[in-house]
């Protein structure tokens, strides 16, 4: 009986640290008949002798781990090679069948995140959509995007992550939320049997900064860039909507109809499909905001079907594109010389830092912002709203 694989095994160059180590196996051509070997060399570089031999012990196992579950190089066929009755087909057989159903990365993506869209918001679905392309772009990149499921070992997981860490220059927050959607995008898998074990483990830490996050605009700047936003009546009313009612700017506001604002008990109604959190709530508007809505903009006069921000800058029956209020907004800012940290989300973080200065207690404020709890309302707080101190500013002693 002719051997078919040879399990991995690491080739330490006699332990010398100047020389590229690599662990090795060799799998039988199925068209050539003659074995081939097999070298991987990433993620060794930069590492201590121990992180090495580490670094070797888990992709041993994982090799080890698709090779006997039926994994070929030569293949991204989802089927167990078996020779005779007992080991293992035979790989030239298998090559000869047709290859419907099998488990590459486009194919097996697309069912994680079909199974994810019922949970979620639309605008996270997309944020995972658009993390999972820019990792399927990679394998592109690499030409291994066609390979079957089981061959993304924990190498090929760290050479993707060292991409995004320096090449993209990502911030570790970022890295972590791609952390995050890989790691349950595998766990997928395992739970679909498709793999056995979850590649993705040992992240390189990043501790990069790259504060892009929307800024509170201070009191004094807010009146001045009134006069300019009244300029134009659909974003001082969106941004209203931001600050009033604490609404997101794009599903929660830009999708909004008219029927979902009670105009008599003061209320707006947030469907699931439009809050972040994919829970349905309702909004308290304030008194001053409700006379607005009544009198000044008579959006209850208009058929309730319409969205409030339709796309001929009044309300309509195809709401306003997703960034233009945020473009127009940035154009204004840009116009008067504001941060750039000054953005259409800012509205929102502003009025928070204003209600909890009011003495508005937090479990209100906390579920007028369709918070999951105080305690997420406290590290939200707390991360737009500086913590001064009345004790130190009022009684310092003088110098």
């Amino acid at each position: 009986m002719k051997k078919l694989i040879i399990l991995p095994k690491l080739c330490n160059c006699n332990g010398r640290q100047k020389k590229q180590w690599f662990v090795y196996y060799s799998v039988r051509d199925p068209q050539t008949g003659k074995m081939h070997r097999f070298r991987h060399y990433d993620g060794f570089t930069g590492l201590s002798e121990l992180e090495k031999y580490d670094h070797a012990r888990g992709l041993i196992e994982d090799y080890t781990t698709k090779l006997r579950s039926g994994w070929s190089p030569f293949l991204d066929d989802q089927r167990v090679i078996y020779e005779d009755h007992i080991d293992y087909k035979t790989v030239t057989e298998l090559y000869k069948t047709r290859r419907a159903g099998n488990r590459t990365l486009r194919v097996v993506l697309s069912k994680f995140l079909d199974h994810k869209k019922p949970a979620i918001s639309a605008s996270t679905f997309q944020t995972y959509s658009s993390k999972a392309r820019i990792f399927f772009l990679w394998t592109d990149r690499l030409g291994i995007q066609l390979n079957d499921i089981k061959a993304y070992s924990n190498a090929v997981i760290l050479g993707f992550f060292h991409f995004l860490i320096n090449e993209k220059q990502l911030s570790g927050r970022s890295v972590r939320k791609y952390a995050e959607l890989l790691t349950a995008f595998f766990n997928f898998c395992i739970d679909r049997k498709y793999i056995r074990i979850n590649p993705v483990y040992k992240i390189p830490r990043c501790t990069r900064i790259n504060d892009n996050t929307a800024r509170p605009i201070m009191r004094a700047d807010v009146e001045i860039f009134k006069p300019s936003l009244a300029k134009d009546p659909q974003l001082w009313l969106a941004i209203q909507f931001m600050f009033y009612c604490a609404l997101r700017p794009n599903h929660e506001a830009r999708e909004m109809k008219i029927k979902e604002i009670d105009f008599i008990a003061g209320m707006i109604y947030v469907s699931r499909d439009r809050a972040k959190s994919r829970m349905a709530r309702v909004v308290t508007i304030p008194r001053q905001f409700l006379l607005k809505l009544r009198q000044d903009y008579d959006l209850q006069k208009y058929d309730p079907e319409l969205y409030i921000f339709g796309s001929g800058g009044h309300p309509g029956p195809v709401p306003i594109g997703k960034n233009t209020l945020g473009h127009r907004f940035n154009k204004i800012r840009d116009e008067l010389k504001m941060p750039k940290e000054y953005k259409l989300y800012s509205w929102k973080h502003t009025a928070a830092v204003e209600v909890d200065e009011a003495k508005i207690p937090t479990k209100d404020l906390s579920r007028h912002y369709g918070h999951s709890s105080i305690s997420v309302t406290d590290i939200y707080l707390r991360n737009k709203k500086p913590q001064l101190s009345e004790a130190i500013r009022d009684n310092y002693p003088d110098l």
